[in-house]
């Protein structure tokens, strides 16, 4: 069987490193050798698994950069607290290294990543292409967020010992029904597993930029097409998701906004067709464009 045809959730995909030690999963269809880039940067305590149901789809029009943000999954760390800036220029610094520095770079950001790929955006200028943020972060902090996620350290200190293999599974099927998956149903073993994977590996508080407010601003500096996309249930969203796209707005009056229906924060694995279809449509359409 073609491996594209395959659940990838089910096959090793091998990675590759830049000289900066950000692991990136390079994933290609029978396109042309100039067929334009598109670097996928996931969300929090995360990694590139975050794609695991696009980067197929995705790749029968781009080369999909599919990247390990620099201290999570199998990307290497930077110091606990490297200053921002610095952490920003080394996701700069190794996306010009694997798209080759391309002319007309796609970024498509989720959640944490989101404000990330805002952020190369206009690190980059006329060299990007398009942005598309599902579940993009970069808007305050989340004040009166209705509920809190569990930890292994907090779970300890209850229950005056380590919790035990079961009690951390149990722990993750939780927090992903607060925050990633709106349709319980759709938490299964896959992704239980991949958040346990990657909560283990992350290394960077991510809240550092996703509780930032500057999402708004670095749209305004964008002249490339531009989509804000959120899940209809996104519990990630405070400010609400129509106060996020206001903001927007403001700053990119032709900024393309879209609510996908019956779905969560991780609208990519919970509705991976409708999401296929709309980033491809957005991003296609860059490619059209340029």
């Amino acid at each position: 069987m073609d491996q594209k045809t395959q659940d990838r959730r089910e096959i090793d995909t091998p990675f590759r490193r830049t000289s900066n030690g950000t692991a990136y999963r390079l994933i290609e269809s029978n396109l042309s050798a100039d067929s334009q880039p598109l670097v996928l940067l996931h969300g929090g305590a995360g990694s590139w698994e975050h794609w695991i149901l696009n980067v197929d789809a995705l790749a029968t029009r781009f080369r999909v950069f599919a990247v390990d943000l620099p201290c999570y999954g199998d990307s290497e760390a930077l110091p606990w607290d490297t200053p921002v800036p610095d952490y920003l220029g080394a996701v700069e610094d190794a996306i010009r290294e694997m798209t080759g520095n391309a002319s007309a770079i796609h970024f498509g950001g989720f959640s944490f990543g989101g404000f990330i790929a805002a952020d190369m955006a206009v690190r980059l200028g006329q060299q990007t292409a398009s942005l598309s943020m599902t579940g993009g972060a970069g808007y305050g902090r989340p004040e009166g967020r209705g509920f809190t996620l569990d930890s292994r350290r907090r779970m300890a200190e209850r229950l005056d010992r380590e919790p035990t293999r079961d009690e951390l599974w149990a722990m993750h099927k939780e927090n992903l029904g607060k925050l990633m998956l709106w349709d319980k149903t759709k938490i299964d073993d896959w992704a239980v597993g991949m958040q346990a994977r990657n909560v283990a590996r992350t290394r960077f508080d991510s809240r550092r930029l996703s509780w930032a407010e500057g999402t708004p601003d670095r749209l305004a500096q964008l002249t490339c097409p531009v989509a804000v996309i959120y899940g209809e249930h996104d519990a990630a969203a405070i400010p609400p998701i129509q106060e996020r796209f206001r903001l927007c707005r403001e700053a990119r009056p032709d900024v393309r906004t879209e609510l996908i229906p019956d779905c969560g924060h991780w609208a990519m694995y919970e509705a991976p067709d409708a999401t296929n279809a709309l980033l491809l449509d957005f991003h296609g359409g860059a490619i059209c464009a340029g």
